[in-house]
């Protein structure tokens, strides 16, 4: 063989790879540019390939839309797709006056296929009754929550090449490739944490999820009905809408659409750590001229054109709907790595401006795109938790709290009192716009010394923040607190908050942490005397200062008795 016929017998090869691999490109049904507005979607099933801009291969599923006939979208947007849905651009309407349905899982569901090509999975309950699931609908809230997992769920090496796992002694890492088209906005959340946790390191998930990709390789057919293995399901609790049947099919429920599934069985016995090399914090710092600059308002709503390529650089367009959630077993720990920092100047949005309008698609971005790329996820939820945020570090203790250091001290010596412990610990750079907690002489934020001190044999933590440090004057109260669940992580994200808010205390944050807390003020550094004021000396003050904390502790101890 000459050299130069090699490349002439690789694309050869390759040619006969591609054709007894790939299904056909077929093309069922016109191409859909855009939902339309209230009608209903009454059938989605079928996979076929079509050229892309002439360029590449790409998944697209069959859907039919009440009153027009079959018609393709990217399959991408299967975690958009529930039949019964309407759809208005990018919102999604469930199906109106559906009845709910509870599932405890007893045994295996069994597949069964109607005359159309439609696979389904059926359970039978303790009753005896029947309920059924199309296999896309199971699929789709089971593994298929966003776009990148739909995505991910056609390619060869599957969830290979979307992460890989390694194991330290105290953690598992799942780690995602330097060039990982998934992005870190999926990561946000403890619920989308957990759920791919699952679906990366429980071998029977792993399996099930591949077969999506074996089963449709194995396929003869140009549109293929979507069919797959479900994983192991006895155990699991499911919710759902739909409808009964009617006559001889009275006795069986189909569920339309999944709102909630819950997993008791998965178990992993260590912390599990998301390593994402775009996984950063973004810190808000101010502006090297002392002006921030004034940028127009964001398009909110761009219209949905499934007809184009999205636009290298520009944001996403995240849509996350809360129509379906999912829950594991409550010991499961997840985490995040933060790989780096970066600072930004906050600009200021203009009330005043006319954002422009944009489009948004699904798919990869590229230069000659245009608007913004759609990233459609379920089981999302907006969390207040930041999962970004690296854990807090002790410093060394300042003479700046050798006074509160002196009265915690002697507050342990009081009856039923006793001390066990007193760190520092430099509060978190602030988030947002305010830098309260960062304008001091060295540009770093403020320290705060925290105490633990037992009263009856109820812990309580102390919190003393050193304002002094902040150029401008501040003054904050000692916060008193009693958690009643994990004390360290409730005083990291009380800091947190307290560097967000511009350094004041949240109550309704302390709340929500389980806790409850009390505002402790400090003693006056000056008292009246015969009609003059005068010095309080450093031994009345540090006195004073034991007799208020004391007291407070006492009412919050007592308040917490009561309540319990």
């Amino acid at each position: 063989m000459k050299l130069n016929e090699l490349p002439g017998l690789i694309s050869e090869n390759v040619g006969k790879l591609a054709e007894r691999f790939l299904p056909k490109q077929s093309q069922p049904g016109a191409f859909l540019r855009r939902f339309p507005s209230d009608s209903v979607l009454k059938k989605v099933d079928g996979i076929h390939h079509r050229k892309w801009f002439f360029m590449k291969a790409r998944p697209f599923i069959s859907v039919w839309f009440e009153g027009n006939g079959p018609q393709s979208v990217p399959a991408e947007l299967i975690p958009m797709l529930a039949v019964g849905s309407t759809y208005e651009n990018k919102k999604r309407f469930p199906r109106p006056n559906a009845k709910d349905v509870r599932l405890n899982v007893v045994s295996e569901p069994k597949s069964t296929t109607t005359s159309s090509g439609v696979h389904w999975l059926r359970f039978r309950t303790k009753k005896g009754d029947i309920v059924r699931v199309r296999q896309l609908e199971l699929a789709r809230c089971l593994f298929l929550q966003n776009l990148h997992l739909a995505r991910t769920a056609f390619r060869h090496n599957g969830l290979a090449g979307l992460a890989q796992v390694s194991e330290t002694n105290d953690a598992t890492i799942i780690k995602f490739p330097a060039m990982v088209d998934y992005p870190p906005s999926n990561l946000r959340t403890h619920a989308a944490l957990t759920h791919l946790s699952w679906v990366v390191l429980d071998n029977d998930a792993r399996q099930s999820f591949g077969s999506i990709l074996n089963f449709w390789m194995n396929s003869n057919s140009e549109e293929w009905n979507f069919r797959f293995k479900p994983p192991r399901l006895t155990g699991w609790h499911i919710a759902g809408s739909g409808y009964y049947g009617t006559g001889d099919s009275s006795n069986i429920f189909t569920i339309d659409e999944i709102t909630h599934f819950h997993n008791p069985v998965f178990y992993h016995p260590k912390q599990i750590v998301f390593d994402h090399p775009k996984l950063n914090e973004l810190l808000a710092k101010d502006p090297a001229n002392g002006k921030r600059p004034t940028v127009p308002r964001r398009d909110d709503d761009a219209q949905l054109d499934l007809s184009v390529e999205p636009l290298l650089g520009k944001r996403l367009d995240q849509v996350s709907e809360s129509g379906f959630s999912c829950s594991f077993n409550d010991n499961l720990k997840v985490g995040i790595q933060v790989n780096k920092t970066r600072y930004a100047v906050k600009p200021i949005v203009d009330p005043e401006s006319t954002p422009a309008t944009e489009t948004t698609s699904p798919g990869h971005a590229t230069e000659r795109g245009s608007g913004q790329e759609l990233d459609y996820g379920i089981n999302r939820p907006e969390e207040s938790e930041d999962l970004t945020v690296e854990e807090l570090a002790e410093v060394e203790l300042t003479e700046r709290f050798s006074i509160f250091d002196e009265v915690v001290r002697r507050l342990g010596d009081c009856e039923n009192f006793s001390f066990e412990k007193i760190s520092a610990i430099r509060l978190p750079w602030p988030k947002g716009g305010n830098l309260t907690a960062t304008r001091t002489a060295t540009g770093q934020p403020i320290q705060a010394c925290v105490s633990l001190i037992r009263y009856q044999s109820i812990p309580v933590v102390i919190i003393e923040v050193d304002t002094e440090s902040i150029q401008k004057e501040h003054t904050l109260s000692t916060l008193v607190v009693i958690f009643s669940k994990n004390a360290a992580d409730g005083v990291a994200s009380l800091l947190r908050r307290c560097s967000n808010d511009g350094v004041h205390w949240d109550l309704e944050h302390i709340r929500s942490l389980s806790a409850v807390a009390k505002h402790s003020r400090h003693p006056h550094r000056q008292t009246r005397r015969n009609g003059k004021n005068m010095v309080v000396s450093p031994e009345d003050y540090l006195e004073r200062w034991v007799n208020i904390l004391e007291r407070n502790i006492k009412a919050l101890v007592k308040q917490v008795r009561k309540a319990s």
